[in-house]
């Protein structure tokens, strides 16, 4: 190769890192509650995309690519994750706060926190990123068919359960 396609492919690959890594942050924080956890696995992903050679996709397709590598390595650091009690988590743990672009309400946030890692992957990559049926189905590993049932669920469950902590909705006209 030469310098010059070298340098092409290089500030194309910055540019997409600039386009996608602080989408993929928030999701990985959102799905887990880690910011260094979050940090780890964007470095990770993106080193494992280098490696892949999929520069040739389109863009939508490479970052569709991206996601699915987080969601991977974020499923397989919850399975060597052990259980850690609040009282073991260090001071600074238990105090930090959402980030401060956090979109989320409080009372969002504490009902999204309680769902499984699944879930609230399904819900940010659906309704945050706003992948469609068939992104969701290949980031996940999930059949493109059950998406969309998983996701009535969701949103139905999620709908009692900000009804049972007294949010009611604003009147659509």
């Amino acid at each position: 190769m030469s310098e010059t396609s070298d340098r092409t492919r290089d500030a194309a690959f910055e540019a997409f890192y600039v386009r996608t890594s602080s989408g993929i942050w928030a999701y990985l924080y959102r799905v887990s509650g880690d910011g260094a956890l979050a940090d780890d696995i964007v470095q990770e992903a993106f080193v494992r995309y280098l490696r892949s050679a999929r520069a040739d996709l389109p863009e939508g397709q490479r970052k569709a690519f991206i996601y699915k590598i987080a969601s991977h390595l974020l499923t397989d650091s919850f399975r060597k994750k052990k259980t850690v009690s609040l009282e073991d988590l260090p001071e600074r743990e238990k105090a930090a706060g959402p980030a401060a672009s956090d979109a989320l309400s409080p009372d969002l946030r504490i009902l999204f926190e309680t769902l499984p890692q699944r879930d609230r992957a399904l819900l940010w990559l659906a309704y945050a990123e706003g992948y469609d049926h068939a992104e969701i189905a290949e980031i996940l590993g999930l059949k493109k068919a059950s998406i969309k049932v998983l996701l009535f669920r969701l949103r139905r469950s999620f709908a009692v359960a900000l009804k049972n902590i007294g949010y009611i909705p604003e009147e659509t006209p």
